[in-house]
């Protein structure tokens, strides 16, 4: 498989236990780490076929506990959350349940093995009313998904748990079970002769999956902590990021069609526009954040249509 990172690590081999290794952020977490680190992994509903993964419901706090001290890692990297928008708009108790009271369990388990715990949060917890947001802006979330994160988030700057938070959006690439990223559906799509609509007035930064992988894992082999922000470098509307995907892969631009957000009905509140300032992920790791043409160009060599 096509991977231009490579994590490099002069440390013995430290493990690192990443919880949702079945999904896109998780999956290649565990690839681009594999050469330099000892990776172990979790599911929940989709198992995967590493010899190193465990099933865990990180409700079940007895179970998050013995999973952990198991494995006893270095880092524990908490990819796993419901993310969908609208499906935590309409089942709140769920969603903090699973992104809050999972997440607590995590890290505190994180805490009593001396692991540090790294938390992976979201652009949704901003309003969009700023041009450009930093890791010290106070956090004003419009939907439920935001308002678990910034929850999460509170609870560990309160705690004396050593943490990480990981800020991040529009994630795209391949890997991972289930779901499929929004670039991989749109391909789908497209690939199928269908027509597909896109918003032209929510912007976000869109992020190549293995560049935040490789961030991460450099950010953990720093020992950093506290709150970083790691996207893409580009901040652009669904449309804009629809139309060069289409164009990277062979297909006219008047198969994605511009809609405004009112026009799709969408149960959770967005905000228009979140860019994520990206300067200090940068003088941390020494790693230049990617554009996207650069990000669309390395997930173009690792597709085939």
């Amino acid at each position: 498989m096509y991977n231009k990172y490579v994590v490099e690590n002069n440390s013995s081999m430290k493990k690192i236990l990443v919880i949702g290794s079945s999904g896109l952020l998780g999956s290649r977490i565990i690839e681009v780490g594999r050469d330099s680190y000892e990776m172990f992994g979790t599911y929940s509903k989709h198992k995967t076929d590493a010899e190193n993964d465990y099933h865990l419901d990180s409700l079940n706090r007895k179970q998050t506990f013995a999973v952990v001290k198991e494995v006893n890692p270095d880092f524990v990297i908490d990819t796993h959350a419901i993310t969908n928008l609208d499906y935590c708009e309409t089942h709140p108790e769920e969603a903090w349940n699973v992104n809050f009271e999972g997440a607590k369990n995590i890290a505190e388990a994180s805490e009593n093995t001396g692991a540090k715990y790294v938390f992976l949060s979201t652009d949704n917890v901003f309003d969009g009313t700023k041009e450009t947001y930093f890791e010290t802006d106070k956090a004003h979330p419009l939907n439920q998904y935001g308002k678990t994160k910034v929850a999460a988030e509170e609870m560990l700057e309160a705690s004396s748990i050593d943490f990480l938070v990981i800020k991040t959006a529009v994630l795209y690439g391949i890997g991972g079970i289930g779901k499929p990223s929004f670039a991989t559906w749109l391909i789908s799509k497209l690939e199928n002769g269908e027509k597909v609509k896109a918003v032209t007035d929510q912007k976000n930064n869109p992020t190549f999956v293995d560049s935040l992988a490789a961030s991460i894992l450099k950010l953990c082999e720093k020992n950093a902590r506290g709150i970083f922000h790691v996207s893409g470098k580009d901040c652009i509307s669904r449309y804009e990021f629809s139309l060069q995907i289409a164009e990277a892969f062979g297909f006219g631009k008047e198969m994605v069609i511009p809609v405004s957000s009112s026009e799709l009905n969408q149960v959770a509140k967005r905000p228009k526009a979140v860019n994520l300032g990206i300067g200090k992920v940068e003088k941390a790791t020494g790693m230049n954040v990617l554009s996207i043409k650069e990000g669309i160009s390395m997930f173009r060599k690792q597709i085939v249509i």
